[in-house]
């Protein structure tokens, strides 16, 4: 290989080539002969460092991509990539490096130097692609993951609900099976036999009946739209034939062709509700919607539902798609899309949002919601270490329950996604749109009824299910691959306690919950995201919004929606109104799990017309009617013996601060 044209000596003269007769190029006889030292070491050493650069490359980053942004590869990229681009381009480059040398007249240090301008601006440029495909999507700095609760048992805001700020929690173990096989599309989470109906739907119904101290699912949903009207002013007179209940679920990850394990919406849990609807709430199944307005529905949910309700409506964000129209349940099956229409105002950036105004006409017509999300964190970092399952950008905002839920309600999502970004304007004590969807007339102001869907649970936006380690669940972690899951249901009539309750559950379970990787660092598989509770605080006070923007719906200042707090610790979890039943004025939380020893059943005796009750367990609270009915916590609290009328059957239940009911006695018979 010809090198450029070298000197032989100071004093020798470098005469450059001529021309011949016939246009042939020719080298002038009295031009010197390269010697053999001086430049030809770089003929061999520069590509054997290329070669070896990008030996170390492909070694290091084929087996594990996320190598791409150390150190030492960042170092190698450039020289690799130069090298291949110097093999592949190497006959045209030398003939223009020849030619160049002849133009410039054997210039040596001008021929250097536009040949290190040839060779250094590819390797840069290079350098600064491989820079900017390290960091697509915002790379988070692990410092904005260090959320912690201010205080505890500091309860702000209003408690709403029929027993006020009342979230219960209700836990089946044995409702999930999944063998956690996460890589494989023929058995993912979702499948039919991968949860237990029935058991999804006990969970459900106790949920329910628990909240509104009833005895029955019919007793239950009357209460519910019992104290929903009258909160909103409205005449009391139940649930309507004719009225329409929205279901809003969490989709964030669904798509018509789904096959992979990603979190969204159970089947089960949309068959439990719409269940509980059709058959105790006596709704017509054409008077249900289920929806999320901006991801389109996996198959195996309108299957589940269709299979039993073939008349509930489904609205999607497109048109149905070829397969979901061959479903088997008619040529027109009752899938949506969205006919939009303004519906939202909002008290901040009014002006700048525009289609984030718009929700669904369906919607809009809808007299109920039904607030169905997910147990589910929004944010997860997207530095390399910490995808090694699902991959993504970091998210936006620490929670992705019911207050983020509605961002599937409207049509421009997007518009709304900078407010609430910790990394751009969703700042400590910045304007929040939550809060307005929360509130608004046309959306968040119908909810009868919210709920976390607990089965599988995750850990950031596209999160796989995860496992939650520390009480009560303790699930096993590693292997990933078992089958132990959240597996539960949560539900309250104060959106703003069910929050609060979700996010320390998912802070308990951040604690002692890591792995060491291949490298030898340790990263936590669930971490907080800042201004964690920044919305809720607004929700609860929105009249002392620390941004000082006023939040109004319909010409009003909108007025707190809820209470929140938390917990004294992750050991006990209990609230201000469960320390001071009588004196408490935030979150009161009940705990049940089922297919765990109840506590021990009352027992009394009847001597002249009186009972006397008792408990084995002393910490148990006795609760009685007089009438036959089945007692509740709202029920007479027994203290002193009983005088029993004639006629009267006596019911007796023992209740405990773990919510571990005894079963139901009648006494004196």
């Amino acid at each position: 290989m010809q090198g450029f044209p070298e000197k032989s000596d100071s004093s020798a003269p470098y005469s450059p080539k001529c021309s011949g007769p016939a246009g042939r190029v020719i080298e002038s006889e009295s031009a010197p002969q390269s010697p053999r030292g001086g430049w030809r070491w770089f003929r061999f050493v520069a590509p054997l460092v290329g070669i070896l650069a990008a030996i170390w490359f492909l070694v290091r980053v084929i087996p594990k991509p996320s190598r791409a942004t150390y150190p030492c590869q960042r170092a190698a990229f450039p020289i690799a990539s130069s090298f291949v681009i110097w093999l592949l381009g190497a006959p045209s480059w030398v003939a223009g490096v020849r030619h160049l040398g002849r133009k410039l007249n054997g210039h040596r240090g001008l021929t250097l130097g536009v040949l290190a301008v040839s060779v250094s601006v590819p390797a840069l440029w290079a350098l600064d692609i491989m820079q900017e495909n390290s960091q697509a999507g915002p790379v988070a700095d692990i410092t904005h993951w260090h959320w912690k609760p201010a205080a505890v048992n500091k309860p702000i805001g209003i408690a709403r609900g029929i027993n006020p700020g009342r979230v219960v929690w209700t836990r089946d173990p044995l409702a999930t099976k999944w063998a956690g096989n996460w890589q494989q599309n023929s058995d993912q989470w979702w499948s039919e036999n991968n949860t237990d109906q029935s058991r999804v739907d006990a969970m459900l119904s106790m949920t329910i009946q628990k909240l509104t101290s009833t005895a029955s699912d019919e007793a239950a949903w009357q209460s519910l739209f019992n104290f929903y009207q009258k909160a909103r002013g409205f005449e009391v007179k139940g649930y309507q034939s004719g009225e329409v209940v929205a279901v809003k679920i969490n989709l964030n990850n669904s798509a018509a062709n789904k096959t992979d394990n990603l979190i969204d919406a159970s089947p089960h849990m949309v068959l439990a509700m719409v269940r509980q609807l059709v058959e105790k709430a006596h709704v017509a199944q054409k008077d249900i919607i289920v929806y999320d307005a901006q991801r389109d529905f996996y198959p195996a949910i309108l299957t589940h539902v269709w299979n039993a309700y073939k008349d509930v409506r489904f609205l999607q964000h497109n048109p149905p798609a070829a397969n979901q129209k061959l479903l088997g349940f008619g040529a027109t099956p009752p899938l949506e899309s969205p006919r939009w229409v303004a519906g939202v105002v909002y008290s901040a950036n009014n002006s700048t949002y525009n289609q984030a105004k718009n929700i669904p006409q369906q919607i809009m017509d809808a007299k109920y919601i039904v607030n169905l999300a997910l147990l589910k964190l929004h944010a997860y970092p997207a530095m390399p270490e910490y995808q090694y399952m699902e991959k993504g950008d970091d998210g936006q905002i620490a929670l992705t329950m019911t207050g983020k839920n509605h961002f599937g309600s409207i049509q421009g999502t997007p518009e709304l996604h900078a407010a609430i970004n910790t990394m751009q304007d969703g700042k400590p004590g910045a304007y929040s749109p939550i809060v307005d969807l929360a509130a608004c007339p046309n959306l968040g102001a119908k909810t009868v009824l919210y709920m976390l869907d607990g089965l599988y649970g995750g850990r950031r936006w596209k999160s796989y299910p995860i496992h939650l380690p520390n009480p009560p669940f303790n699930n096993r972690v590693e292997p990933y691959n078992n089958t132990d899951w959240p597996a539960c249901v949560l539900a309250s009539l104060d959106g703003v306690a069910l929050d609060s309750v979700g996010l320390d559950i998912m802070n308990s379970q951040s604690k002692n919950n890591t792995f060491t990787d291949a490298k030898g660092n340790v990263i936590p598989r669930i971490l907080i995201r800042e201004n964690a509770d920044d919305y809720l605080h607004d929700m609860a006070e929105p009249d002392k919004a620390p941004s000082g923007v006023v939040y109004k719906q319909d010409g009003k200042p909108i007025t707190s929606l809820g209470t929140t707090e938390h917990w004294d610790s992750d050991a006990t979890r209990r609230y201000s109104r469960n320390l001071d039943r009588a004196g408490g004025k935030g979150i009161e939380l009940l705990f049940q799990p089922l297919n765990e020893p109840a506590t021990a059943a009352p027992t009394g005796t009847m001597t002249n017309g009186q009972a006397t009750l008792a408990c084995a367990d002393n910490n148990a609270r006795i609760y009685f009617t007089l009438d036959g009915t089945t007692p509740t916590d709202h029920s007479t609290l027994y203290s002193t013996p009983v005088k029993v009328p004639a006629g009267a059957v006596l019911k007796a239940v023992a209740m405990t601060d773990d919510h571990r009911d005894s079963a139901v006695v009648t006494v004196g018979q």
